[in-house]
């Protein structure tokens, strides 16, 4: 018989022991995942199924309560986490999601499960027996990516290998930055994260992206990089710091969280440079792939993602299952419908609003 529990603050070490005994487990499956999200007012609840004493499923439920109602919403990044081929594990592990719903008067849940979209037989979907609606969007404005860039580094014997197979232009490239100078290390202290936060912060405004705040940033720090899980690796060129990239790891699986150089520096081909050092690192730790958080949502980002040999991974995206069916039905439309027509007119109030405080002397920081 399936038993379920939750985990307190205090068993960190505990869920990520087990956790990483599954094959389909993910870096945001990590315990500190839960705490990097919770910048962001989601509350983490860690669920555990037991069969017999031994661990057969897992499931992160994050909780967000929605402003000025009585409602919230619910969403398992990466989860659930099981054997796949246990499908009580499965029911129970949903069973005890309806009840943290009920709990915190959820709407609904949403999950997108670290699988591949080939690996689920047509007409035998687990999720849509269970009640589960499959969503056929194939990217959303707050889930992980469903389509994603996978370096397979288990068909390499060595990094060295690896780089052998690029292609001329990626090898020059990679190899341009040191000859011009550019040196790329890990950083060793939160004052180097801020001050790569304020260059990647600049990237983002000039492409248009909306991006995290700095404590979502510090927490990635805190629970990943302090951990030895993650790596911050910095760019510098006649001294000062010009960009850099973030990335973390858990259980041989590697995720590229943020990246970004200033378009003046683009010509020394620091991005190749502290790209190939963090897939250098997966290689090393013994990571199995190596994963861009999406394959690339312009096309000069998909080709220069593609420049490293990754694979496309196509996944089975998202699966909903309604708690409150007419507020799920309001909830999908303005998601899917209306977010994305007002989409534009917000990403031109965020630039009015950074230009008007970097004119602004009162909104400077006094030194």
């Amino acid at each position: 018989m399936v038993r379920i529990t939750r985990m307190s603050s205090d068993q960190k070490d505990y869920w990520n022991r087990e956790i990483a005994k599954f094959d389909m487990v993910h870096p945001l499956n990590a315990f500190g995942w839960g705490a990097v999200r919770s910048v962001d007012k989601w509350k983490p609840i860690y669920v555990v199924a037991e069969n017999d004493g031994v661990v057969c499923g897992m499931m992160m439920v994050l909780v967000k309560n929605i402003p000025y109602t009585p409602y919230s919403i619910m969403y398992s990044p990466k989860g659930p986490v099981w054997n796949y081929d246990d499908r009580k594990t499965l029911e129970a592990l949903v069973a005890e999601a309806n009840r943290i719903g009920a709990e915190h008067n959820a709407i609904f849940l949403r999950i997108d499960p670290n699988i591949k979209e080939d690996d689920i037989a047509d007409g035998d979907d687990p999720f849509e027996e269970l009640g589960f609606i499959h969503l056929q969007q194939r990217w959303t404005f707050w889930n992980s990516p469903r389509d994603v860039y996978r370096i397979d580094l288990t068909k390499y014997d060595s990094a060295d290998k690896l780089f052998n197979m690029f292609d001329r232009d990626t090898r020059r490239c990679i190899r341009k930055a040191a000859k011009e100078g550019v040196t790329i290390e890990p950083a060793t202290e939160v004052a180097q994260l801020e001050r790569f936060y304020e260059i990647f912060s600049e990237h983002s405004m000039a492409r248009g992206f909306l991006i995290r705040g700095l404590e979502y940033q510090k927490k990635l720090w805190d629970e990943y990089v302090k951990e030895n899980n993650g790596r911050l690796f910095l760019a510098k060129y006649k001294g000062d710091m010009i960009g850099g990239l973030i990335c973390i790891q858990f259980a041989r699986k590697h995720l590229a969280m943020h990246m970004g150089t200033p378009y003046r520096y683009q010509k020394l081909q620091s991005n190749y440079a502290y790209l190939w050092e963090s897939i250098k690192w997966a290689k090393e730790t013994g990571c199995v792939w190596y994963s861009f958080r999406g394959v690339g949502t312009t096309q000069s980002q998909e080709y220069f993602k593609s420049k490293f040999l990754p694979e496309v991974v196509r996944l089975i995206g998202y699966y909903d299952l309604p708690l409150k069916p007419s507020l799920y039905k309001m909830f999908n439309f303005s998601e899917f419908t209306v977010l994305p027509k007002a989409w534009p007119y917000l990403i031109s109030l965020r630039e009015k609003f950074h230009k008007k405080n970097k004119t602004n002397p009162m909104s400077e920081k006094p030194a």
